[in-house]
């Protein structure tokens, strides 16, 4: 039982850190995104 709880943890803490990453790091804006030097949203 210990060893599922701490993979519960474990799991919840990865996933809380990916979360962040992608956040700040990955994920752009669809004006940022599609931004072209034709077109501007």
């Amino acid at each position: 039982m210990k060893a599922f709880l701490i993979g519960i943890a474990a799991a919840a803490g990865l996933a809380a850190i990916a979360a962040a990453v992608l956040d700040t790091e990955v994920q752009r804006s669809a004006g940022e995104r599609y931004q072209t030097e034709a077109v501007r949203l």
